[in-house]
């Protein structure tokens, strides 16, 4: 029998937070404020939570400015209903 596993990562992007210059590439862009999941899959399926991350995306160079739950969710409610 052949056990299928790994890893899979994925994306949310939950709201736009407005023009700001990047720290990376010093481009002015829209930023998105995003979350990650790393997960275990097993068969394809997710199994296992194993990371969670909370970021400021800049979708020019990729970058991704980590930050506390705290911080996201301070920042999330501060940019209300878009």
């Amino acid at each position: 029998m052949i056990i299928i596993y790994g890893t899979r990562t994925k994306l949310k992007i939950d709201k736009n937070i407005g023009v700001r210059k990047c720290e990376n590439c010093h481009h002015t862009v829209e930023q998105a404020l995003a979350r990650e999941k790393l997960s275990f899959t097993l068969f394809y399926i997710p199994f296992l939570i194993l990371t969670k991350r909370r970021m400021i995306l800049c979708p020019c160079c990729g970058e991704a400015k980590s930050m506390s739950y705290k911080e996201y969710k301070q920042m999330k409610e501060s940019l209300g209903d878009n």
